[in-house]
């Protein structure tokens, strides 16, 4: 007798979340303790709690299988349902009463104050907030460690796995032909005997050296709770991680330097970043940790920008500058930081508002100064392709109302003869 895949135990019996029991005997205990014997006794006030009852029964029946994956599905689909909740409660003014509404919703999955801190009184809509709109994200369970293993130690790890495995493992753990729920205690077992046989390997090649180099690793990770949590918690952060290096820094030295953090582009970056598996709260985690505690980048807190005018009649012009630019960030990936770094201040420029009247110097003012950067990059022997892509620059606009020549001078002053 197998559960439903289709079942969840968190969501179907209303288990807390924040963090999920994800150990069997520790569930089977939680269950026969302390839910099963209050939904006894209150039974005959909710009807739901005698369909609990049969329900905890046949998943303790069944062994209670698939703890870890049910709990982290089960979290991440609740903790973006409250979320999106607490935005709209947010943009249209935080009450005691919505506040109080959204605990009651969401109590039995989340603690109160997990959900009281997502709608802060005196926050978003007319409020004193300092932060105006910034909420403070907690840190998630799966990365919560005072001091995961090292991004560096993680990637000459990989780089000795695909040597040792012919790029058949990617971790530790498929080394050592383990799951990642097994007991700390068992897989030391299967890691002494693993390490036994790499130091018996008499033919010490490149993938015999690669292995011994691993066989440290396994037999420090593996030896205590503690120590395994910290592998643990760098493989989960190791694709963000990735990620920051090639991506975020980019944008560290311009923010750091103007004391100003791009409220829009911040929370593009949590979006990408869960594009890369994390969960929504994983992922505002790790991008306020990267970018805004001491430990990381320390660059301020993003503001919520001030509803203005605008570009006024000049908004179609911002659309198509902001897409040019934006393409030749990621056009010049592999070039010089100075040139990505200067793109990307431009971006933000053009991500300001602007009032109408002064839309015309504005922009003239950013491109003459880009000019000067350019020419300076060009004396300096850095520029290898021109600033736009070509064939996008193509498809900018020859008119737009009040800027008939845009289009000819970005050819002439940033693609001819670069």
């Amino acid at each position: 007798m197998t559960t439903p895949p289709t079942r969840n135990i968190f969501i179907e019996l209303e288990l807390s979340l924040d963090p999920p029991i994800i150990e069997v005997g520790a569930m089977k205990e939680h269950l026969e303790k302390e839910k099963i014997p209050y939904w006894n006794n209150n039974k005959g006030s909710q009807q739901k709690f005698e369909r609990f009852l049969a329900r905890a029964k046949s998943y303790i029946a069944d062994g209670l299988p698939q703890l870890e994956e049910q709990g982290k599905k089960a979290r991440a689909e609740k903790y973006d349902e409250l979320t999106s909740q607490a935005k709209i409660i947010n943009e249209v003014g935080v009450t005691e009463k919505s506040r109080k509404n959204l605990v009651n919703t969401f109590k039995a999955f989340f603690k109160p104050d997990t959900i009281e801190k997502l709608v802060p009184l005196g926050g978003p809509g007319g409020s004193s907030d300092p932060d105006d709109g910034f909420v403070i994200p907690t840190c998630p369970h799966a990365l919560n460690c005072d001091k995961p293993v090292s991004y560096n130690d993680m990637v000459d790890i990989s780089d000795n796995l695909h040597v040792a495995t012919d790029g058949k493992c990617h971790s530790l753990y498929e080394l050592l032909k383990v799951h990642e729920r097994d007991k700390t205690a068992d897989i030391l077992t299967k890691a002494t005997a693993k390490a036994k046989e790499i130091n018996d390997i008499t033919n010490k090649d490149v993938k015999a050296n690669a292995l011994n180099r691993l066989s440290g690793k396994f037999m420090l990770f593996f030896k205590n709770d503690q120590e395994r949590s910290k592998y643990d918690v760098a493989i989960k952060r190791f694709s963000f991680e990735k990620h920051a290096r090639t991506k975020l820094i980019h944008y560290v030295e311009g923010w750091t330097t103007k004391k100003k953090t791009d409220w829009k582009q911040y929370h593009i970056f949590i979006d990408e970043v869960k594009e890369l598996g994390y969960t929504q709260e994983e992922s505002a985690w790790l991008v306020y940790e990267y970018f805004c505690l001491p430990e990381g980048k320390k660059c301020p807190l993003p503001e919520k920008p001030k509803h203005g005018t605008g570009w006024g009649k000049h908004e179609q012009l911002r659309a198509y500058l902001l897409a040019l630019f934006n393409d030749s960030i990621e056009y010049h990936r592999s070039s010089h930081p100075r040139i990505k770094n200067k793109l990307q201040s431009v971006v933000e420029r053009f991500n300001e508002d602007i009032e109408p009247d002064s839309v015309e110097n504005t922009v003239s003012e950013i491109l003459k100064d880009l000019r000067k950067f350019w020419k300076a990059c060009g004396y300096d022997g850095i520029v290898l392709n021109p600033l736009f892509r070509p064939t996008t620059l193509a498809r900018f606009p020859s008119s737009t109302p009040s800027f008939s020549n845009v289009k000819v001078y970005l050819q002439q002053k940033f693609n001819a003869n670069h």
